[in-house]
């Protein structure tokens, strides 16, 4: 795994004795990890623990103060690195559930057109023809299209969970228990407008009690005129508003 080498390339920093060289090297590694984690989509609270943990003084007087300051910062960020290396699956911290859901979702449409539209090998056996009659017609068919790309790093998760509002019951397509994660689903039908469409979800974003809302839109109408705007507006932030809400589009190019 990539961590383990960046892990292994820390413990071999621990050797250097010329403070000049060891900064240089540190300094560089440092860069790498950050990028490295940038890439994978941390959130900015594990970046920020990581910088903590990177920080080490520069004594101008004493070069070995200077080293063992490194070494220090050194030691706890390969530390830090172990402990999110022997997370087990099921311990996954919620910051990092909550990027795997989202990057399942924004990629969703990479593997519709993968499966459905890209053209077949010729000695693929499926055939064009086939593909199409299991294309996604509703809400239901995306729901199980949409289900099986989660459950394999969610293996807990559930479809149709009722969930009690405080007055009437409302039906998630899709929670992950564990994280308290909704995943709600909706496509777009002939005759609905983009107005239906945004009452809809404002009142299950409503209604919901999940701190944590997905709403994933398979606009096959292509309703949405400014996908942009349209996802901004139901955008909310869990410090600011108590709940943690993204609204992704799936438009059929």
């Amino acid at each position: 795994m990539v961590i383990e080498e960046r892990i292994r390339e820390a413990e071999n920093l621990l050797d250097i004795q010329d403070v000049g060289s060891l900064k240089n090297e540190y300094n560089t590694w440092c860069a790498n990890i950050r990028r490295l984690l940038q890439a994978n989509a941390f959130s900015e609270e594990k970046l920020n623990e990581i910088r903590v943990k990177m920080h080490y003084t520069e004594n101008e007087y004493s070069n070995e103060d200077t080293r063992k300051s490194i070494l220090k910062a050194l030691q706890d960020t390969i530390r830090f690195l172990q402990d999110m290396e022997n997370v087990e699956p099921h311990e996954v911290p919620k910051d990092i559930a909550i990027m795997l859901v989202h990057r399942i979702l924004i990629h969703f449409q990479t593997f519709y057109q993968l499966l459905f539209e890209c053209p077949l090998h010729k000695k693929c056996t499926w055939k064009k023809e086939a593909l199409q009659e299991i294309q996604i017609r509703n809400e239901y068919d995306l729901q199980r299209r949409v289900y099986a790309s989660l459950l394999p790093t969610f293996p807990t998760g559930r479809q149709e969970v009722d969930s009690d509002n405080g007055y009437s019951g409302m039906r998630a397509d899709i929670y992950l228990d564990e994280y308290d994660i909704i995943v709600e689903l909706k496509c777009t039908h002939a005759g609905m407008t983009e107005k239906r469409l945004t009452e809809e979800i404002g009142a299950d974003a409503f209604h919901y009690k999940a701190d944590t809302i997905f709403f994933f839109v398979y606009d096959k109408y292509g309703i949405i005129k400014n996908k942009e705007a349209f996802t901004n507006s139901f955008a909310r932030n869990r410090q600011r508003d108590g709940k943690l809400i993204k609204a992704i589009i799936f438009q059929k190019l």
